[in-house]
């Protein structure tokens, strides 16, 4: 890595980024998840420990009156209900409420807009990671590309911007990609792995998904290095974040009374991804709607506790033995879709406000696309990028990997990395966001293209 070529990546990705985060840094994507991390990270500053702030109107009012306007509201503007009832942190990952406690500590003041100000610089430094790890598998061109394709991907960089997980998420998997790469030419040293255990671990704070890339990146190291070495690579990796989820199980069985290695709402989802298409059994992709059903099964229930879980987890098994084919369908779409359109938002308002859509635009004129594309051709024109950008990157990908097939061996655990990604979304609720660590791989294989 030439670092005169390196700081122009780190430029070009602060330049996609910064005028995001200057013009963007309050809208309200994902803001009811982002809302309330802040409001644990407000706990934990103030005592109360990693608790989630529930139950009074005035807190529900705050997530109605940022949908209606449309923005983020920081937790500072949110005045701290003296009387507030608190439940323990189980729903989520402490990872990014734990971050964002840190920043607010040191900027002494509740507001998201310094954490994502460090968060563009995360954002700008995934280039380089992808830029060192092209150039180690594939040569320096290769990497600049990979570098390039990772600065100015406008949905990771409309993630750095987004106070949530997901850049962290995307900063930890491009650290686990570059070890790969550094290990692949070198027989995947032992130290390596080790060294792959303590990202994931990292990482698994932010994500549990991440428990599964150290088995699976291991298993594709079976055909280069054989079962046992692949297996010891493998138990060293994984065994390292689950050593050190020993607190949070310690915590867990402490408060709850149950063993719980990451975090519930693992049915929940499963349950409302079943809504993403039309069912027969109820399913549906919303919260609240959730909510109300399994309160009215059985009320007074907490949301989001291990027992809210056990209720959809019945649901769920009783719906996947009535209805085999329909989980079939339905993974093959989400796969489909997932690889080929996953409707990343790209942070252009322009393109993304629902009054500039094709939709709204028929509704005002009833024209056709030709007259859509004169009367908002940016917003045209982005969305036909967004089209395009995820099939011609794959596509990429496996051109990518055909050309170097004599090394397929040693580019197998990116494949399992990507799996990794890909598996909980295809199983679980497809969304754009938690598919863009699988989209560095595919940039990865497309450089070596070139």
């Amino acid at each position: 890595m030439i670092r005169g070529r390196a700081a122009l990546l780190f430029v070009l990705a602060l330049l996609v980024r910064t005028p995001m985060l200057l013009t963007q840094h309050d809208d309200y994507s994902s803001g009811g998840i982002t809302t309330t991390l802040g409001l644990v990270a407000r706990n934990l500053l103030e005592g109360r420990g990693l608790a989630e702030t529930t139950g009074p109107d005035a807190i529900l009012r705050l997530y109605d009156r940022q949908q209606a306007e449309g923005r983020l509201i920081d937790i500072r503007q949110f005045p701290d209900p003296a009387d507030q009832p608190t439940k323990p942190l189980i729903q989520r990952m402490p990872g990014y409420p734990v971050f964002l406690a840190v920043v607010w500590k040191v900027t002494g003041a509740y507001r998201y807009l310094p954490a994502q100000a460090v968060q563009i610089v995360l954002g700008a430094l995934l280039s380089l990671l992808l830029y060192a790890a092209g150039a180690r598998l594939f040569g320096e061109r290769a990497g600049l590309i990979a570098g390039a394709f990772t600065a100015v991907n406008p949905a990771m960089a409309w993630l750095s911007v987004v106070p949530l997980y997901d850049g962290w998420v995307l900063l930890l998997t491009g650290v686990i990609l570059w070890i790969l790469a550094r290990g692949a030419w070198s027989g995947h040293p032992l130290s390596d792995w080790a060294w792959l255990g303590l990202a994931a671990a990292a990482g698994v704070y932010f994500k549990s998904t991440f428990l599964l890339v150290s088995p699976l990146a291991a298993a594709a190291l079976v055909p280069r290095l054989g079962m046992r070495r692949a297996a010891l690579r493998g138990v060293v990796a994984l065994g390292i974040p689950l050593l050190a989820l020993l607190p949070w199980v310690a915590r867990n069985e402490r408060i709850f009374g149950r063993t719980i290695l990451t975090n519930t709402f693992f049915w929940a989802t499963v349950w409302e991804g079943f809504g993403e298409v039309d069912n027969d059994f109820g399913a549906v992709l919303d919260d609240r709607v959730t909510f109300a059903a399994v309160s009215a099964a059985r009320p007074g229930i907490t949301y989001a506790s291990p027992e809210y879980d056990d209720v959809l987890r019945a649901r769920v098994l009783a719906a996947a033995r009535a209805h085999p084919g329909f989980l079939v369908r339905l993974a093959a779409h989400r796969l489909a879709r997932g690889l080929l359109l996953p409707n990343d938002r790209w942070g252009i308002p322009a393109a993304e406000e629902t009054r500039h859509s094709y939709a709204a635009y028929r509704s005002r004129s009833r024209g056709g696309p030709a007259a859509y594309l004169v009367a908002e051709p940016l917003g045209a024109a982005v969305k036909i990028l967004q089209w395009l950008w995820s099939p011609a990157l794959l596509c990429l990908a496996a051109r990518g990997l055909w050309i170097r097939r004599e090394c397929w061996r040693d580019l197998l655990p990116l494949l399992g990395v990507a799996a990794a990604f890909l598996a909980p979304s295809v199983l679980l609720h497809l969304e754009g966001r938690y598919l863009l660590p699988a989209s560095l791989v595919w940039t990865l294989l497309a450089a070596g293209c070139f």
